[in-house]
C-alpha cells in the first residue's frame, strides 16, 4: 500500500495545469476495479496553500518550465 502522504505523480495517474492566475489544477486520475471506477479527484492549490510549492515544482519538472 502506498503512503498517504506522498501523492504519485506518475504521468498516467494524475494531469498538472497552471492557469491564468497561477493556481494550479491537480487531477488524479481514479482506478478502474472490477469494471467500476470513482469520478477523477480535482484539486486547486493557490499561492499559500501548505502543497502549492509542491504542485509547482512538480508542473515545473512536467513542462520544463524554469522559474
Amino acid at each position: 500500500m502506498a503512503a498517504l502522504d506522498t501523492p504519485s505523480t506518475d504521468s498516467n495517474s494524475c494531469d498538472i495545469e497552471r492557469r491564468k492566475d497561477g493556481a494550479m489544477i491537480v487531477r488524479m486520475h481514479s482506478a478502474d476495479r472490477n469494471g467500476r471506477s470513482l469520478p477523477d479527484a480535482v484539486f486547486t492549490f493557490r499561492t499559500g496553500d501548505p502543497q502549492f510549492g509542491y504542485w509547482e515544482q512538480q508542473w515545473r519538472q512536467k513542462t520544463g518550465e524554469m522559474k
